[in-house]
């Protein structure tokens, strides 16, 4: 039991940096606690239909073909799709008032599908030599495990993707349709790519790339920036600037949650504490839940 809880909240330390820094992440505002929570839970819930579905399709090993490493990324990356679709689709403003929105709650999606996938792997890798009692194997294996789970996967392909997503959102018709399947397959390739280059083995070349994904988020925050409508709202109250081109009022986005006039967030610890004290508290009795449901799923398919 010891390791086990040690490998829930491993996981969960290993992750929940990567939630501070994207939840901190947006330039004008802090998106919604609730929504934000609803995010992370859906992801963590994902991983029971990936673990369903390939106890019905059975995928060879990732290493073995191509094919196999496409499958498995499009089945995780599918899985939390859906329950992107279910859950963060049906934000309404001020929970989602750009497209830079979605980016976020799609990356936290992401960080609570990680963190499961975190945890099992820490959990699974180690339990052999904890049982055999190799001290020695154990701590090398520990070590090794946690230092490879380290780097920022899943947040990265879903905050990317994410935007996409945040396009569909305040689209329309065959547009909207356009922009979810090239956001699901932006996080494919985006999967795709990094489980690649960790097969491959080459640690210096997988560091880059997630520091090329970083790069890119950094590149859309800005972009994002730049086209923001509380960007906007900000420069029509102090210029005075002529036409209003978005559909809500000024108005509209000066009320909006987590918004601070003028643009400049206020510090200080408590405005994250809210989702801090949420994902404290729920992490290890969900993790726990899905980590049950999952292995009566194996159970029940050797049975």
């Amino acid at each position: 039991m010891s390791l086990f809880l040690q490998s829930v909240y491993l996981s969960a330390g290993l992750s929940l940096v990567y939630i501070y820094a994207l939840y901190r992440s947006h330039p004008f505002r802090r998106v919604p606690s609730v929504p934000t929570v609803l995010a992370f839970v859906g992801g963590m819930i994902a991983v029971i239909p990936v673990v369903a579905v390939r106890r019905v399709v059975p995928l060879p090993s990732i290493e073995s073909s191509a094919l196999a490493l496409f499958g498995a990324a499009a089945i995780e990356e599918g899985a939390k799709l859906l329950v992107a679709l279910l859950t963060i689709s049906r934000y309404r403003f001020p929970n989602v008032a750009e497209p830079f929105d979605l980016a976020i709650y799609a990356g936290v999606l992401g960080v609570g599908f990680g963190i499961y996938e975190d945890f099992w792997y820490i959990f699974s890798a180690s339990y052999p030599s904890w049982i055999a009692g190799d001290v020695s194997r154990f701590n090398e294996v520990f070590r090794g495990i946690t230092l490879a789970r380290a780097l920022p996967g899943h947040i990265l392909f879903n905050a990317i993707a994410g935007l996409l997503l945040g396009f569909a959102f305040f689209a329309r018709g065959a547009r909207r349709a356009a922009w979810v399947a090239g956001s699901l397959a932006l996080a494919i390739g985006l999967h795709v790519g990094f489980n690649g280059i960790a097969i491959v083995g080459e640690s210096p070349l997988l560091i880059a790339y997630v520091v090329l994904l970083v790069g890119v988020f950094v590149g859309i925050r800005r972009r994002e920036k730049d086209r923001s409508p509380f960007a906007a709202v900000i420069r029509h109250v102090e210029r005075s600037e002529g036409q209003w081109r978005f559909a809500r009022s000024p108005a509209s986005y000066l009320l909006a949650d987590g918004f601070d006039w003028p643009g400049r967030r206020r510090g200080g610890l408590f405005q994250v504490y809210p989702v801090i004290l949420s994902l404290a508290v729920l992490f290890p009795l969900l993790l726990i839940g899905v980590y049950v449901v999952n292995r009566a799923l194996l159970w029940g398919a050797a049975g």
